[in-house]
């Protein structure tokens, strides 16, 4: 039985709002139902971008899936956090140029304190 249930307002540019409607088998406050609803959304989007800008869904790749998956969520992060808008398009701009994909890897090491000048390589834009 459905015990809990909330309801979110989301409003899209000051113009169109849509409610959301959530159900729940155990008790929550606000802030934890709403973090709990994030994640999943999280979850959702990434797999979003997986089968999109990555095509996953049409991988017949039998050996290493998992591997490979790990990847695809290493460059979605990737281009996440150095706030890249257009993923897809940014996947086939660096796809065949290995040092711009390697720029944004250190790009996002030095935006959060991780560099550690690994392997003799140099973070800079040429």
């Amino acid at each position: 039985p459905i015990k809990y249930s909330c309801s979110i307002d989301k409003t899209v540019d000051n113009q169109e709002t849509t409610t959301h409607y959530y159900i729940s088998n155990e008790y929550n406050d606000a802030k934890t139902f709403l973090t709990k609803i994030l994640c999943e959304w999280s979850v959702e989007t990434m797999h979003f971008y997986k089968d999109t800008a990555l095509n996953e869904d049409k991988c017949k790749v039998n050996k290493g899936a998992f591997a490979l998956s790990i990847l695809r969520s290493f460059v979605i992060n990737i281009l996440h956090l150095n706030k890249v808008e257009n993923i897809g398009r940014k996947i086939v701009e660096t796809t065949y140029d290995l040092t711009e994909a390697l720029t944004l890897i250190c790009m996002t090491r030095i935006k959060y304190g991780l560099i550690k000048r690994e392997f003799g390589l140099s973070c800079h834009r040429q």
